[in-house]
C-alpha cells in the first residue's frame, strides 16, 4: 500500500492523502453549505481497518428531478465487492482522476441531511489520525448501532428458561453439553427474561446452544423492540442549591468564569465526599442558562440509578447513554439529543460523542478510571477525547477525581490544566482513619485453604462490634470466585485454561473451574492434569469464599455478595443497592462494583481483604491502580454522621502505595511515583505506543513481530537517531496465549513531543494495512500492558 494511492482489490479506488486533504478542506466550509452542490463523486468512509476512503459516483437522476444533495456527514449504502455496506460521506468532488469505469455508483442515500455534524466529523478525523485507526472505524464509534446498518433498528431477541425447567433438566446437560448447561444455568439463576445477544457475549457462547435448547423445549424466546430503561426509575433526592462550602464556591466561580470567557480544562481534585457532584450541577446550570448543553461521563460501573437520579432531580429531562440499552433505545435517545430535546447527557465512555449542539460543558467524573480507554479499534481514551472536543467547542472540560491519573496531575502542575481543589468533606467530616494489618503475622484459620487467614483478628473484632451497634460494613476484594488457583502440591503446577495462559478459578456454587479471560468452564479435576497425583488444593480467596467464611463467623448477619457472578442484570444491581441503602442488609461483599460512587451513610466500616491483589501485576501502573483503588474504597466509610473506620489487610504494608493510601496522601504518592516514572521514561514523563501481534500459529506471531521491530528500527535510524526513542521487544505478552491465540508485543517509548514518535506511528499504520495475518493491534497511550 503506497502513501499516495491504494487500489482496493474489490474494484473501488482510493487516494488516501489527496482525499484526506480534500475532506478536511470541505469540513472547514461545511457549516455554510446549504445548497445542492451538483458534484459528481463522493469519498466514503467505511467501517473497515483500511486507512483510506473510497470513491463512488453520484448516480444520475431522471430528467426533471432535483439532483441528489449529498453533503459530508450523510450516510449512504455502497457496493463493496459482492456486499453492500453503510458508510459516511466525508467529502464531495466535482471530478476525479480515477478512470470512470473503475468507480461504482452509490446504491442508496439514507439521510436527507447529515447525521454526523461538522464538529463530530472533525473530531473523528483527529481520532483516526491520533489513535491509528481508519476514519470509518472512528465514525462507527460515534454512531448508534442502528445507524451503522442498512435496515435501521432491529427487534431484539429475549430469552428465558421454559416454565417448569429446573435442576433435573440442568443435570442432564452437565457432562455432555457444557455450553448448553452454562447458558441454561445462568438463565435459571437470573430468573425472568433477558436479551439473548449480550448474554451470549458475556458467556462466550455462540447462538447454537440457544437454538438447541429452544428445540428441546428448555428455553423460550420472543422478539421485542425494546424494554424500559433500568435508569428510568425514581430520581434520587438531592437538596436543591445546598449551601456551598468555601472551596466549592471558589471552584464554581472559576469554572463559570471560564465558561463565559471561552472555555478551558480543569482538574478538580476533591477528597471522597467533598461535593464534586454539586460543583458539576452548578456549572451545568450556568451552561443551560447560557443556552449551551452538557455531557457528563461516568465510569460504566458507577452509572447507577443513584448517580443518574442526582442529575434528573436537578434538570428533569436528562438523556442517558449506556451499554445495556437496546439498539432502538440508544437510537431514540441519540436522536432526541441531536434534535435538541435533551440538553444534558449522562453516560459512559461513548457518550463523549453525543451530538450535543452548542456544547458548553464536558465533565469526566473519576477521570482516572482505566475503563475510559476503549479496548478495540478505535482505541481512544474518553478523557482525552473530552479534552480535545471541549477545546474545539470553546467549552469547559472538568476532570474530577479524588485520586487523579498521573497524566492529568502532570498536566495540572505543568499549568496545561487549571487546578481546583476540594480538600475537605462536605459538612466538615473527617476522612476515616485507616488501620493496616500485616497478614504475615496472622495465623491460619479454618476456611483459609491452609494458607494465610482470610480475616485478620482485628477485622473480625471490628466486624463484630459494627454489627452489634446496628451499623453496616463493606468488604472489598477485587477477585471473584471461590479460589483463584488450583495448585498441585506434588509437582507445584497450577491448573490452567486450555485456551489461555491463565489459571482457572474455582467457583464452588456452580462446581466449575472457570477461565475469567475466555469464560470457558470445566468440571474441576480430581487429579493433577500434569502429574496425575490426587494432590490438588484450592489456594487463595475470591469474593465467594469471603462471603462463605463471613457467614460462618457471623451467622446472624445479613450478607449479600455483589460481583458479576451474582449481579446478572442491572435490576439485580439496583435492587441490592436499594436493599442495602434501606438498612435491610448488614454487610456487602464485593469486587470493584462496590468501590465507585456509592453513598451510604450507614456504612461505618470498610474492610479491604487484600491490598495486594493488584499490586504485583506486570504493569508499570500497578502501584498507581492500587493506590487509587484503596483510596476509592476507603471513601465509602463514614459518609454520614457516624465516624468510619478502614481496615486494610496486606502482605506488603511497607509498599509506598499502601503507605500513602493509608495516610490519604495523594500528593506524597504522586510526587514519588512521577519521579520514578521520569527516571524510567514512562508516562507522564514520556509517551507509549503498544503493538500486539496475535495468531493461532506461534511461528507466524514471532516472524511478524520481528519484522515489525526491524522496520521500526530502520525508520527510527532514518528519522530520529539519538533522540531517546526506544523500541522494546518483541517479547511474549504477559498473557502470552488468549482465547487460543499466541501473543507477542512491542513497546515504543518516546520522550514527550518527539517527532519520531509520529513517524513510527505512521509506519505502523502502513504495516498493519498490508498485513491480514497475523492480527496487528496498535494502541496509542495504552493504559494496560497485559
Amino acid at each position: 500500500m503506497t502513501a499516495e494511492r491504494t487500489v482496493e482489490r474489490w474494484g473501488v479506488e482510493s487516494q488516501t492523502v489527496k482525499k484526506r486533504v480534500l475532506a478536511e478542506t470541505q469540513l472547514d466550509a461545511f457549516a455554510g453549505e446549504e445548497q445542492a452542490n451538483g458534484a459528481g463523486f463522493v469519498n466514503v468512509a467505511l467501517k473497515r481497518p483500511v486507512h483510506c476512503e473510497f470513491t463512488y459516483r453520484i448516480p444520475a437522476v431522471p430528467e426533471g428531478d432535483a439532483p441528489l444533495d449529498l453533503r459530508p456527514g450523510m450516510r449512504v449504502v455502497v457496493p463493496f465487492g459482492r456486499r453492500r455496506e453503510v458508510g459516511v460521506v466525508v467529502s464531495v468532488e466535482d471530478q476525479t482522476d480515477v478512470p470512470a469505469a473503475r468507480i461504482k455508483a452509490i446504491a442508496q442515500v439514507l439521510d436527507g441531511e447529515p447525521v454526523v455534524g461538522e464538529d463530530l466529523l472533525k473530531l473523528t478525523r483527529w481520532l483516526a489520525d491520533y489513535y491509528a485507526c481508519s476514519w470509518g472505524e472512528a465514525l462507527a464509534a460515534v454512531l448508534p448501532t442502528a445507524l451503522k446498518r442498512e435496515g435501521g433498528t432491529r427487534k431484539v431477541r429475549m430469552v428465558s428458561a421454559a416454565p417448569g425447567v429446573g435442576p433435573e433438566e440442568l443435570a442432564d446437560l452437565e457432562e455432555r453439553f457444557p455450553k448448553q448447561h452454562r447458558l441454561l444455568r445462568t438463565l435459571l439463576e437470573m430468573g425472568g427474561e433477558t436479551e439473548l445477544r449480550p448474554l451470549l457475549g458475556r458467556l462466550n457462547v455462540s447462538d447454537a446452544p440457544a437454538r438447541t435448547l429452544e428445540r428441546k423445549g428448555l428455553l423460550t424466546t420472543r422478539h421485542v423492540e425494546a424494554w424500559p430503561d433500568y435508569l428510568d426509575g425514581a430520581c434520587a433526592e438531592r437538596p436543591r442549591h445546598a449551601q456551598l462550602s468555601e472551596h466549592q464556591d471558589l471552584a464554581v466561580q472559576a469554572l463559570t468564569t471560564s465558561l463565559e470567557k471561552g472555555g478551558g480544562t480543569f482538574l478538580l481534585r476533591g477528597v471522597t465526599g467533598s461535593g464534586k457532584t454539586e460543583v458539576y450541577l452548578r456549572l451545568i446550570e450556568q451552561a443551560l442558562v447560557m443556552g449551551r448543553g452538557a455531557i457528563v461521563l461516568v465510569p460504566e460501573i458507577a452509572l447507577t440509578p443513584q448517580t443518574v437520579g442526582w442529575f434528573r432531580s436537578r434538570f428533569g429531562d436528562v438523556a442517558v447513554l449506556h451499554s445495556r440499552m437496546t439498539d432502538a433505545q440508544r437510537l431514540a435517545m441519540w436522536m432526541r439529543v441531536k434534535r435538541g430535546e435533551a440538553r444534558v447527557v449522562v453516560g459512559a465512555r461513548s457518550a463523549v460523542f453525543a451530538p450535543v449542539d452548542k456544547l458548553g460543558v464536558i465533565i469526566v467524573d473519576e477521570e482516572h478510571e482505566p475503563s475510559y480507554k476503549q479496548g478495540n479499534a478505535p482505541r481512544y481514551h474518553g478523557r482525552d477525547v473530552a479534552v480535545w472536543r471541549a477545546h474545539k467547542a470553546g467549552a469547559v472540560c472538568v476532570l474530577g477525581s479524588a485520586t487523579p491519573s498521573l497524566e492529568s496531575w502532570a498536566n495540572a502542575i505543568g499549568r496545561r490544566y487549571e487546578h481546583l481543589e476540594l480538600p475537605r468533606r462536605v459538612g466538615g467530616g473527617e476522612l476515616p482513619p485507616v488501620e493496616v494489618v500485616d497478614m504475615r503475622e496472622e495465623k491460619a484459620q479454618p476456611g483459609s485453604g491452609g494458607g494465610q487467614p482470610l480475616f485478620s483478628r482485628r477485622l473480625t473484632i471490628q466486624l463484630g462490634e459494627t454489627l452489634e451497634r446496628g451499623e453496616q460494613a463493606i468488604l472489598f476484594l477485587n477477585r471473584r470466585g471461590f479460589a483463584p488457583v488450583l495448585w498441585c502440591s506434588e509437582c507445584k503446577q497450577t491448573v490452567s485454561c486450555r485456551q489461555c495462559d491463565v489459571s482457572l478459578t474455582f467457583h464452588r456454587r456452580i462446581r466449575r473451574a472457570v477461565c475469567h479471560s475466555c469464560c470457558e468452564e470445566q468440571v474441576p479435576p480430581t487429579a493433577c492434569p500434569t502429574c496425575t497425583a490426587p494432590a490438588l488444593r484450592y489456594i487463595g480467596m475470591g469474593s465467594e469464599r469471603v462471603e462463605e467464611v463471613l457467614s460462618g463467623l457471623f451467622p446472624q448477619a445479613r450478607v449479600r455478595r455483589m460481583d458479576s457472578d451474582t449481579m446478572h442484570r442491572r435490576e439485580d444491581y439496583e435492587l441490592t443497592l436499594d436493599t442495602f441503602g434501606k438498612g435491610e442488609l448488614d454487610v456487602l461483599v464485593g469486587t470493584q462494583m462496590i468501590a465507585k460512587g456509592l453513598d451510604f451513610p450507614g456504612v461505618t466500616l470498610v474492610g479491604v481483604m487484600s491490598a495486594d491483589s493488584t499490586l504485583h501485576l506486570p504493569d508499570f501502573r500497578a502501584a498507581e491502580r492500587t493506590f487509587q483503588l484503596l483510596a476509592q474504597v476507603s471513601g465509602r466509610a463514614g459518609r454520614g454522621q457516624r465516624a468510619g473506620r478502614i481496615i486494610v489487610q496486606t502482605m506488603t504494608p511497607e509498599h509506598p502505595a499502601v503507605r500513602a493510601a493509608t495516610h490519604h496522601d495523594y500528593l506524597g504518592f504522586a510526587g514519588a511515583e512521577v519521579a520514578l516514572r521520569k527516571e524510567l521514561g514512562y508516562p507522564p514523563a514520556g509517551r507509549l505506543l503498544r503493538v500486539v501481534v496475535e495468531d493461532t500459529q506461534e511461528h507466524r506471531v514471532s516472524s511478524c513481530a520481528q519484522r515489525i521491530a526491524d522496520v521500526l528500527e530502520a525508520v527510527l535510524a532514518e528519522c530520529a537517531p539519538g533522540h531517546g526513542v526506544q523500541i522494546l521487544g518483541p517479547a511474549p505478552a504477559p498473557m502470552a496465549v488468549l482465547r487460543g491465540r499466541h501473543r507477542q508485543h512491542l513497546l515504543v517509548k518516546s520522550p514527550l513531543r518527539e517527532a519520531g514518535f509520529s513517524r513510527l506511528r505512521a509506519a505502523l499504520v502502513e504495516l498493519a494495512a498490508e498485513q491480514t495475518r497475523p492480527r496487528i493491534s496498535i494502541d496509542v497511550d495504552p493504559v494496560g500492558l497485559l
